[in-house]
């Protein structure tokens, strides 16, 4: 059985079995950690960003929505970001 630091909202900390303390946090009375959540070193993975020429990427789903009604471009009123994206650089490419 194993026991964990459980930390009440008023910041009393009590060591209790991993499951009592689970079901306290789910119930919203605190938190509780282990040694295995205990804080790892960052490592940072390099990522490849691709150029974004368009700028459209920085957008969200009302701007491209606007940007398409700008540009005389019908979208459906529900369609998501993503392919409003698509949408509007299959439109540009035409």
């Amino acid at each position: 059985m194993e026991k964990v630091d459980f930390t009440f909202k008023n910041r009393h900390t009590r060591v209790m079995p991993k499951r009592q303390a689970e079901l306290l946090s789910k119930l919203g009375h605190g938190t509780y950690a282990t040694r295995d959540m205990a804080k790892q070193p960052n490592v940072v993975k390099p990522t490849f960003v691709a150029a974004n020429p368009d700028g459209l990427d920085e957008m969200d789903r009302e701007q491209l929505h606007a940007l398409a009604k700008e540009r005389g471009l019908t979208l459906h009123h529900m369609l998501g970001a993503e392919k409003a994206r698509s949408a509007l650089r299959e439109a540009a490419q035409a």
